[in-house]
């Protein structure tokens, strides 16, 4: 596998942040103790991680479904936005190991090369990966009790996932 300037980009800038603050444990995991403040200073994030959790599952049903429809533009759409969610995440959390930032970057970067060549059967693997991974980090963040799986009903009533014919 190639590693893309916007991998190394984001574990720099994960390892500057990690350099720049003494890490902490956070009440809930070991991995929410926040490196950045809304004043810049250690402390309080500006993000909540659950939050950015939050949105990062959301993230994960859209793919699903916009892959199960190929729906490759929506796919491609929520892919990065999925790629910026988790690299926010990085710089707000310092304490976030290594191995699951990559365990993470592996599959997206392959559901984006899958997205692009319109591989399904490379899709749907992808997609098994990243759920791996988004439990594999659960666990060792001691979070366990908050599985991710494949959707099985979409939230989205009000959002159309087949491609727009127009």
């Amino acid at each position: 596998m190639e590693w893309s300037p916007r991998f190394f980009a984001f574990i720099a800038a994960f390892a500057a942040v990690a350099a720049a603050a003494a890490p902490t444990l956070g009440a809930e995991s070991p991995f929410a103790a926040s490196a950045v403040s809304a004043r810049g200073s250690p402390g309080t994030p500006v993000a909540q991680l659950e939050e950015l959790m939050g949105e990062i599952q959301f993230r994960h049903m859209k793919i699903w479904y916009a892959v199960k429809s190929k729906n490759w533009a929506l796919l491609e759409y929520e892919l990065k936005h999925l790629r910026d969610s988790f690299d926010g995440a990085v710089v707000l959390y310092q304490n976030i190991p290594i191995e699951f930032i990559v365990a993470v970057d592996r599959p997206i970067g392959a559901l984006q090369g899958a997205a692009a060549s319109k591989d399904a059967s490379k899709l749907e693997r992808g997609f098994a990966e990243l759920t791996t991974a988004c439990n594999s980090c659960h666990q060792a963040a001691q979070v366990g009790f908050i599985h991710i799986r494949t959707p099985t009903a979409s939230p989205f009533g009000d959002q159309e996932f087949a491609p727009n014919q127009k």
